[in-house]
């Protein structure tokens, strides 16, 4: 008698869902659990666009040695910032000493550390940039617009939160 009771046990909990112990019928018939709205993956996150730009920035710096205030760089920059840049020269070719990417003499050796970004309005964003030195890891912030399709650079702040385009305006830079 005790065989028959422990084989029909088996028998009942070989159909049943283990999880729940309901009895299981076709699977295909089977209620399935409700759809969830999917989470927002990082890769969604309207903050990667500006990330991305900010990383290919500094990839090209730091790899391919570009040179940000080089003229056929002028693209980078947003027109008014582009026109402090040639104000600056004007007013004294040797008046930028040093590169406003990474408020540096020579980026040798340098990475691009961790990159947020945030929207500041709809068209306006800032991208912080962890730079990895030799020395000690430093942060510049860049000021971006979008103008159609592409980020430019408006402005880029010091790792004490100066800005270039004023530190150009001012003859500091």
């Amino acid at each position: 008698m005790r065989t028959v009771f422990v084989f029909a046990s088996a028998l009942v909990l070989a159909a049943c869902d283990p999880a729940s112990g309901t009895p299981v019928t076709d699977q295909a018939s089977a209620p399935q659990p409700p759809a969830t709205e999917p989470l927002m993956e990082p890769a969604a996150r309207p903050e990667v666009e500006v990330e991305a730009f900010a990383r290919e920035l500094y990839t090209q710096m730091f790899e391919d040695d570009l040179a940000p205030l080089d003229e056929i760089n002028r693209g980078l920059w947003t027109p008014e910032a582009w026109a402090d840049v040639e104000a600056a020269w004007a007013r004294d070719p040797g008046a930028i000493s040093v590169d406003p990417l990474c408020f540096c003499q020579d980026p040798t050796g340098m990475q691009a550390g961790e990159i947020t970004a945030a929207f500041t309005s709809e068209d306006t964003a800032e991208a912080v940039v962890e730079l990895v030195r030799p020395d000690a890891p430093v942060q510049v912030t860049l000021r971006l617009k979008k103008f159609g399709d592409a980020w430019r650079i408006d402005d880029v702040l010091d790792p004490d939160g100066r800005s270039f385009r004023q530190a150009l305006i001012a003859g500091e830079a």
